[in-house]
């Protein structure tokens, strides 16, 4: 019906050319999405150290895994005095003063919180008598005298009632002196609170603000080091006081029941 192609048809076939020309120009494109993974939980594996003393700030390095955004290190209910995250299995804790007892270790992160560990916290007077059976299974010299090393104590509630009764009075009078003052020796002490021995002894200290440090001191005295070294005796009771002069009061009674 019309042999020859129209002017509008021509114009067509060139704009469609025109058209797949330009898109054959445009530089590829793509595009991509993926889902967000999961935070992972923590996990615990160990303490540098298991235990403290009462009052006590001390380093904790807590080692694991996943430690990354620490929002929170926890000891039971009480938080750290302040932590450092060195790695994501690498904590540096500084332990808050806490009383004596067991504490839960946790951790916390965005992923949740991880309870994994228990941190001990130990009296003043238990600390003393641990550090006294450690210097104990010691030879030592204490002045001239040699010692050779010797057994543990074991803690006695009644000799630890007397010691720290003293101390007590001591810091409360401001006084520093073996005997009360009313007059009573520590081995009248004892024999009124009920402890029968065949042996005893008595060392007192004041001014020493930890349990480490007055044992050193007593160590370093040879008449406070032979009573440490004796082993004549079987018991130690330890009180610990503050107040007076010199701020704290420390009383060693060692006994040997009969």
């Amino acid at each position: 019906m019309h042999p020859f192609p129209t002017v509008r048809a021509r114009a067509l076939s060139v704009i469609t050319l025109a058209i797949a020309a330009g898109l054959m120009c445009q530089a590829p494109a793509f595009a991509e999405t993926t889902t967000p993974s999961s935070p992972q939980l923590s996990s615990i594996s160990g303490l540098s150290s298991t235990n403290g003393v009462e009052d006590t700030a001390a380093e904790v390095v807590i080692s694991g895994t996943n430690f990354v955004a620490v929002s929170a290190v926890m000891f039971g209910s009480t938080p750290a005095a302040g932590f450092t995250t060195s790695s994501p299995t690498t904590i540096t804790a500084t332990v808050p003063a806490l009383r004596a007892g067991s504490y839960q270790v946790a951790v916390t992160t965005e992923a949740g919180t991880t309870v994994a560990a228990r941190y001990t916290v130990r009296t003043f007077g238990a600390e003393v008598l641990r550090l006294v059976n450690e210097a104990r299974g010691v030879a030592r010299k204490c002045g001239k005298a040699k010692y050779k090393a010797t057994g543990p104590l074991r803690w006695d509630s009644t000799l630890a009632k007397v010691a720290t009764a003293h101390s007590v009075d001591m810091a409360a009078h401001d006084y520093f002196s073996h005997d009360s003052r009313n007059g009573k020796t520590p081995f009248q002490r004892m024999k009124k609170a009920g402890y029968r021995y065949s042996s005893a002894g008595e060392n007192i200290a004041a001014g020493f603000r930890s349990p480490a440090s007055v044992v050193k001191g007593w160590l370093k005295s040879p008449s406070h080091c032979k009573n440490v070294m004796n082993r004549s005796y079987d018991e130690l009771g330890v009180g610990f006081a503050t107040g007076g002069t010199y701020g704290t009061y420390w009383t060693q009674d060692f006994g040997n029941p009969r």
